[in-house]
């Protein structure tokens, strides 16, 4: 397995192009990514295939499950297209879902974590708010095991 795709592995980064990685002045590890090119273009919303609108407002990050005690980000450049039904959205990506500043795993975990663990443990654990785990958890109540 070439050292790139390890990186994709340990972040739960699938149907993604690893273009990259290095680690910030803080400490922090930023991997440059791309969806693959079935996955590019689709509606933030919906996920159906529309034409590209403009490149978007530059490039994008979502915070990702830490790599032992190093926390990372998953960057990306992120057009907008045009669809039909939504207008004008952010493209979708494979990793986060739409309008989320975190990966799909990253908010996995805090909601699973919401489940098993006091306040406490979760913000320290995950170096978040406890606003942010609630702004996870909300809209996906019932994804989660409550009640919508």
């Amino acid at each position: 397995m070439r050292g790139i795709r390890v990186w994709g592995r340990l972040l739960g980064l699938r149907h993604a192009v690893i273009e990259g990685a290095r680690i910030e002045r803080g400490g922090e590890l930023v991997v440059a990514v791309r969806p693959v090119w079935r996955e590019r273009d689709r509606c933030g919303v919906c996920r159906r295939r529309c034409p590209r609108y403009d490149r978007g407002g530059g490039r994008r990050r979502w915070r990702s499950l830490d790599v032992g005690t190093t926390m990372v980000f998953v960057q990306a450049h992120t057009p907008r297209v045009c669809c039909p039904q939504h207008g004008v959205v952010v493209a979708a990506v494979p990793w986060a879902r739409h309008g989320a500043g975190h990966t799909r795993a990253f908010d996995e975990q805090v909601a699973w974590l919401a489940t098993q663990c006091s306040k406490t443990a979760i913000t320290q654990l995950m170096r978040i708010a406890w606003r942010t785990v609630g702004s996870i958890i909300t809209p996906g109540l019932g994804r989660y095991g409550g009640t919508a």
